[in-house]
């Protein structure tokens, strides 16, 4: 680790002091009125790579900027050189950023374009920045090959400046595969000449120098180049490599056993590294204030450990890997057919020659003899791979083709079977309402045969006191009796609308599950509508639960849903809301069923012991200030430290086969975090549980995408 810092400091600096004197004289505001001059085009190309040049270590993206527009107008006007200082500039930015695969690219075009206009200037500094990138990713074997070849060009071109960065750059390399001769003699070299010239590499040379002797074991004078070398970057304002500097200075009192002042530099680094996306050293420095940390403030270590680890990932994917040695391969075979091309151009040279002592128009005939045939095999080789690449590119449109579509199919088989496993729990939701509906309607029909029975008693009393009295009033006792029917009657028609309502209200409830449960079983996502976030996560809460019921005999658990009552209406698709709550419940309800079974195995089936663990699942709501929360926690098993990083990726899952295909948690990502602007988080402790934090944006994140495109 060491020596791979040493490596990195150098390396990572040298374009800088390589035109250290022009960043002096044109500073950033001087280039910008230069600039805004009128002035030739190739001027322009050129300048712009210079202010990118002059802002790559502190703004890496403006400088890749200039860079950009740099190589557009190189493009643009058909400059070549222009081009290549363009393209190195972005190749070294994209360097910095760690995107070494897009950096390597970038360069082998550059070399091509300065090997064809015979640009030996561009070919070295090329082939720099190439040994640069190979020496970051540990080739140093590889990096020094590239250094060998720039050196030569330099002294052919007799290029001081490149000479000594390539000695530099040798030495560095050197170093790092333990050959301390070599080193030592590389970096004294490139040393005297930066003093007989007063190069601006010097501070360049200092922390070689620092590193150099940090390698022996000599600290005091480590550190004495080290000093030296700062009031030479404070002054150019680079961070990046100031940030570099204070790692190794922080490592040399770490080797003092002085761990405050290796505390206080490494610090320092990884503030400055964060400045300037310096991410290889923000990992060197995470990780080494997470050892620093690790006894006495393991909160500070964890977090430092986290930061560093994002990093790695950042620097080191197996993906940027690949496409580097792709890419050095690729480079390997256009020099191997560069090279067979050249010998076959000296044969057939040596054969015109030969030719030529039968006769000028000897040479010609077989010359366009030989041409017309190798025309004609070149047409039809051409035409027989065109064929071929036609028959692949369509063989590989259908394997894609076939490849959404199987997606598709396990995407909708996973809904569905998420739907077969909700059916019974939705049949129990639907089947309380409707015994409410059933039990409400005879007791309405009860009534209604009740009131017709009294409404009948009171016409044939009143028809048989008419008969007897016409014309005259009722009977005092006759008309009291009317009164109490009528009343009775009034209480009758009172019930009867209570009980009605009833009927309506609980028909109404098993309607809303049935379109809930439509809701989740459709194959679009649906429109964006106000909606309750409450009123969402209780439903499927309850639906998650009876689901799990039907599904597993011996299921119990306890489940809690704590509302915020103040929490606000938002803007989402209810559907996919609700799918993602369905999906999260399912799992929590999953995770303690597993959990007691296992405690169940693990005791005999005592169910003494099983008392003490009680499965329980808790949903929360609750506003945050510009986004709303929801929590889905359980006491279940937990999830592991070792696949916590994977189970947001589609079709990953530690379900027993067919148990599930690993695209709930999948899908909720991309329903959370793409459909809605929100994110979706997970706090776990493997054996004591796991809480899924769900936070939605309360301004519509459909409506803030609309006004950015409009923008």
């Amino acid at each position: 680790m060491r020596m791979k810092a040493i490596a990195s400091t150098h390396l990572l600096c040298l374009v800088l002091f390589v035109n250290a004197a022009f960043a002096q004289i044109s500073p950033v505001d001087s280039l910008k009125k230069v600039l805004a001059q009128p002035m030739p085009d190739t001027a322009r190309v050129l300048t712009l790579d210079q202010l990118s040049l002059r802002l790559m270590y502190s703004k890496p993206v403006v400088a890749m900027q200039y860079s950009q527009e740099g190589l557009d107008l190189a493009e643009k006007i058909n400059f070549p050189r222009g081009k290549v200082r363009n393209m190195n500039r972005l190749g070294s930015i994209l360097r910095f950023t760690s995107n070494y695969a897009e950096a390597l690219a970038m360069h082998f075009n550059a070399l091509k374009i300065a090997e064809k206009i015979d640009d030996q200037e561009g070919v070295a500094r090329t082939l720099n920045n190439i040994g640069i990138l190979y020496s970051e990713q540990k080739d140093s074997k590889k990096a020094i090959e590239y250094y060998f070849k720039t050196k030569v060009i330099a002294e052919k071109i007799n290029d001081q400046n490149l000479l000594q960065i390539s000695l530099v750059n040798l030495g560095t390399d050197y170093a790092l595969l333990n050959q301390s001769d070599s080193a030592r003699f590389y970096t004294e070299a490139a040393y005297e000449m930066a003093l007989k010239r007063k190069s601006s590499n010097v501070p360049v040379l200092l922390m070689n120098l620092g590193n150099i002797y940090n390698r022996m074991g000599n600290y005091p004078l480590s550190l004495k180049y080290y000093r030296s070398a700062l009031p030479y970057l404070k002054a150019a304002e680079n961070n990046r490599l100031l940030s570099q500097t204070y790692f190794e200075m922080a490592q040399v009192f770490k080797a003092r056993k002085r761990l405050d002042s290796c505390q206080y530099y490494a610090q320092k680094s990884l503030t400055l590294s964060r400045e300037v996306n310096n991410t290889k050293y923000i990992y060197e420095a995470g990780m080494l204030l997470a050892s620093l940390y690790e006894s006495n403030d393991k909160a500070k270590a964890y977090d430092y450990f986290k930061l560093a680890a994002v990093a790695k990932d950042s620097i080191f994917s197996e993906e940027k890997t690949k496409q580097i040695q792709n890419l050095g391969l690729n480079e390997q075979l256009r020099q191997q057919e560069l090279s067979a091309t050249r010998k076959e151009f000296e044969n057939q040279r040596r054969m015109y020659l030969l030719f030529g002592v039968m006769g000028v128009i000897l040479i010609v005939m077989v010359i366009l003899y030989r041409n017309n045939i190798q025309k004609n095999r070149a047409n039809e080789l051409l035409h027989k791979q065109k064929e071929a690449i036609q028959t692949q590119k369509k063989q590989l449109q259908t394997s894609l083709e076939t490849l959404k579509n199987t997606q598709a199919q396990l995407i909708q088989r996973e809904k569905l079977a998420s739907l077969g496993e909700l059916t019974t729990g939705i049949a129990h939701e639907i089947q309380n309402p409707l015994n409410f509906v059933n039990n409400f309607a005879d007791i309405s029909v009860g009534m209604v045969q009740e009131l017709m029975e009294i409404k009948e008693e009171v016409k044939l009393r009143t028809n048989s006191v008419a008969a007897v009295q016409t014309g005259g009033e009722l009977p005092p006792d006759i008309k009291a009796q009317n009164e109490e029917d009528e009343i009775l009657e009034m209480e009758l028609l009172g019930s009867l609308e209570k009980t009605l309502q009833k009927v309506t209200n609980h028909g109404q409830r098993a309607s809303d599950i049935v379109k809930s449960m439509l809701e989740h079983s459709r194959t679009g996502t649906g429109e964006p509508d106000i909606t309750n976030i409450n009123k969402i996560v209780d439903e499927y809460l309850r639906l998650a639960f009876h689901g799990m019921k039907a599904k597993y005999k011996n299921f119990n658990s306890a489940y809690e849903f704590v509302a915020d009552e103040n929490l606000p209406e938002i803007t989402v698709v209810p559907q996919d809301i609700g799918r993602v709550m369905m999906n999260l419940c399912n799992n929590a309800f999953y995770s303690v069923n597993f959990k007691a079974n296992q405690t169940s195995k693990q005791n005999d089936g005592m169910m003494a012991v099983l008392a003490t663990y009680q499965p329980n699942v808790t949903v929360i709501t609750k506003k945050g200030k510009d986004m709303i929360e929801i929590h889905v926690k359980d006491n279940g098993t937990g999830i592991a430290d070792n696949v916590r990083g994977k189970i947001f990726q589609p079709f990953f899952t530690t379900k027993p086969t067919g148990e599930g295909a690993g695209l709930g948690l999948s899908l909720s990502y991309d329903i959370v975090v793409k459909g809605h602007g929100g994110t979706i988080d997970v706090e776990t402790v493997e054996g004591e549980g796991a809480t899924f934090i769900v936070k939605l944006p309360i301004k519509s994140f459909a409506e803030e995408e609309k006004k950015k495109v409009k923008k």
